[in-house]
């Protein structure tokens, strides 16, 4: 689907009409076994919705107030009162750091003009910035720096602060007042983070530990939400930023090495979900595994392990990882899902061996005897009986075998020469090792 963008100050400058960011399709995981901190709470309600009347735009039932009228009630929040604001919504807790990662929405208005030049709300994707950076025009970046997480207030921007005394015609005419209607979604302290890149390298790996903690708690919330928004791979190159940099530091005490313990168990354990969605349960496992190492209890680990290993076709496995988990959260409805998949894909599987190795064989009296046991799964079985049977219906004299395998999985070869009247060679040349089966007319 097709989004527009938002309008910069310095597209509008260039006189850029629309532009649209192309998203591609991600894969999706159902799985409601996240271990991501919300940044939205729950779905996110239609704007306005619970607000009073004041609340609701500068037009209303199709009449527009004007400026002048709102400017009556706003206060300045600077000493020349280039910048106004209106509270709509007030709430509780600290103003907004400089230097930190802020997503509003917004509506941007011109005087006498009913619709918004600027809206992201009519792109249904919040706008997200670093504050106090220049990434926005002067007097809305300075409104900004007033307001506090959820609150929602008008911020009436003077030309000097907005897009001077030129403008940026046609779409914004000369010495224009701006009104941003804005609501604070959500921020992330990025302080830290910010003053971590500007080091030189050298100053950054003598960072000290509170310094990482800070770069952690900014990253691995950016990469949450990049992984709410599916952009799996991106989420995974900041996790395993954040991941080598806690790995690398330098501790002082047993307190901050427990501290950052518990700060790379929650990277492991998101490494592994995201692992899991790019369909990728080799790597799934490794993180799970060093999860476990940490805290071999933790329920998320255990039923990702088992997810993991479910998909590798290790349905033993898994079985014995997820009903671990079972045993500490019983109830856990993921949890009995994944069971109950496992089970049916591993009853599909045998089902499949069985029709497989039939086929293989064909009929009763010429499949292995009873007696004929395997170390290796039937699926492997299977496989080197058909690689064997092509193998005689071509034209090719001898066949090759990995120098790797197993006893085991040698055995399984030997029987099929024996089944077929092959020759079975096994030899080492120059301390290189050589299996392989021959048709026995062929040998000199």
């Amino acid at each position: 689907m097709s989004k527009l963008k938002e309008i910069s100050v310095r597209n509008i400058e260039k006189g850029v009409e629309l532009e649209f960011d192309v998203e591609e399709n991600q894969t999706i995981d159902d799985s409601s076994d996240e271990n991501f901190d919300d940044l939205f709470n729950g779905e996110e309600k239609e704007f306005f919705t619970e607000y009073d009347e004041a609340a609701r735009p500068r037009y209303v039932s199709g009449v527009v107030i004007p400026f002048y009228k709102l400017k009556e009630r706003m206060k300045s929040v600077t000493d020349d009162g280039l910048v106004l604001k209106e509270i709509l919504v007030s709430t509780d807790g600290e103003i907004i750091p400089n230097k930190s990662i802020v997503y509003i929405h917004y509506e941007a208005y011109l005087d006498d003009r009913k619709e918004s030049f600027d809206s992201t709300r009519s792109r249904r994707k919040p706008f997200k910035f670093l504050l106090g950076d220049g990434n926005v025009i002067p007097g809305l970046d300075i409104g900004i720096q007033t307001m506090k997480k959820g609150e929602f207030s008008r911020i009436m921007v003077h030309p000097k602060l907005a897009f001077g005394e030129m403008g940026v015609p046609p779409r914004i005419p000369e010495n224009a007042e701006i009104l941003y209607e804005v609501e604070v979604m959500n921020y992330i302290a990025g302080k830290d983070a910010v003053e971590y890149e500007q080091m030189s390298p050298e100053d950054q790996k003598k960072a000290p530990f509170q310094k990482i903690v800070g770069v952690y708690h900014c990253d691995n919330q950016l990469a949450s939400d990049l992984f709410r928004r599916k952009f799996y791979k991106q989420a995974i190159a900041r996790y395993c930023r954040i991941k080598n940099l806690l790995q690398e530091v330098s501790v002082s005490n047993d307190e901050e090495d427990e501290e950052r313990n518990g700060y790379l168990l929650k990277l492991y354990l998101n490494l592994s979900v995201c692992y899991l969605n790019v369909q990728n349960p080799q790597k799934a496992l490794i993180y799970a595994d060093l999860a476990l190492k940490l805290n071999p209890n933790n329920v998320k680990g255990l039923f990702r392990m088992g997810k993991a290993l479910y998909l590798t076709g290790s349905y033993d496995r898994a079985e014995h990882y997820l009903y671990l988990a079972m045993k500490l959260k019983p109830y856990d409805k993921s949890i009995t899902l994944a069971i109950k998949e496992l089970e049916l894909k591993r009853k599909n599987h045998e089902d499949w061996e069985k029709m497989f190795c039939q086929k293989m064989f064909g009929s009763e009296e010429t499949k292995p005897t009873s007696e004929m046991k395997f170390e290796e799964p039937a699926d492997f079985v299977c496989i080197i009986g058909e690689e064997v049977k092509d193998f005689l219906n071509s034209s090719e004299t001898e066949y090759p075998f990995s120098p790797f395998f197993t006893e085991s999985q040698l055995e399984v070869v030997k029987y099929f020469a024996r089944r077929y009247n092959l020759a079975f060679v096994s030899k080492t040349v120059a301390g290189e090792k050589f299996n392989k089966l021959a048709k026995k007319k062929c040998l000199s």
